[in-house]
């Protein structure tokens, strides 16, 4: 993620500063450790990876929104400055 980060950078403006970066990376592993614990609690039910339920299925929205939003805050943050 790092690195396509880095490489988008070229093309978009926003993406040019090294703290937004990261955080996204933030966001980004915050969001693959909900996917872990979310297919882990899949799997301790004795469900199908392939047919979930419900239930699953409205957590893995709620996952998805809460990375999405938290990507969204990230950029749309304002920049923050060095105070020296």
């Amino acid at each position: 993620l790092a690195i396509a980060l880095a490489a988008l950078a070229r093309r978009f403006p926003r993406l040019r500063a090294d703290g937004v970066r990261a955080r996204l990376v933030l966001v980004g592993a915050a969001g693959y450790a909900g996917l872990t614990a979310l297919v882990t609690w899949q799997a301790l039910r004795a469900q199908s990876i392939v047919h979930p339920d419900a239930v699953t299925l409205w957590a893995f929205a709620l996952l998805v929104a809460a990375v999405g939003l938290g990507a969204l805050a990230v950029v749309r943050a304002p920049e923050r400055t060095a105070v020296r």
